[in-house]
């Protein structure tokens, strides 16, 4: 099996969970989250349907021999988003873009041991100042910048 086919897997294990048939658009990029050299899943799923006025649904995925297991779920994401190499418990810190068009800033999702935040929205914004270079992995346009701290 692909990557491709992997991830197409991965989502049709997350829809039929909650019983939906229909597949959402989606964007995803691969990285290594956790550090065991197998590259885990980002899928934003920007389809009117996971979507409203703050943001789109977030799925993180784990990779392993077997495919990908849902970590967790994040709603009110937009696209850039970034890893950095700051980790908690573990795991990279997942840098995503909240808020509406034009009044938007990063903030920095941390995993729990568990899962990463359901709603990026209650987290504080970073300061533009204290940013810098960090790995995009789905971006919201060519000339996105992401940003880390």
């Amino acid at each position: 099996m692909n990557e491709k086919e992997r991830a197409q897997a991965a989502l049709t294990a997350f829809l039929a969970s909650r019983s939906i048939r229909e597949v959402p658009a989606h964007r995803d990029g691969t990285v290594d989250l956790d550090g065991d050299g197998i590259d885990d899943l980002l899928m934003l799923l920007d389809d009117q349907n996971w979507c409203d006025a703050d943001g789109c649904t977030l799925l993180v995925f784990r990779g392993g021999a077997a495919g990908y297991q849902l970590v967790s779920d994040s709603v009110s994401t937009r696209a850039p988003i970034a890893v950095a190499d700051r980790r908690n418990r573990g795991w990279r810190d997942l840098l995503v873009t909240v808020g509406s068009e034009g009044e938007s800033g990063q903030v920095a999702l941390e995993f729990d041991g568990t899962r990463y935040p359901n709603d990026p929205t209650m987290g504080a914004l970073l300061d533009p100042a204290r940013l810098v270079s960090a790995k995009p992995v789905i971006v919201g346009s060519p000339a996105a910048t992401v940003a880390a701290y």
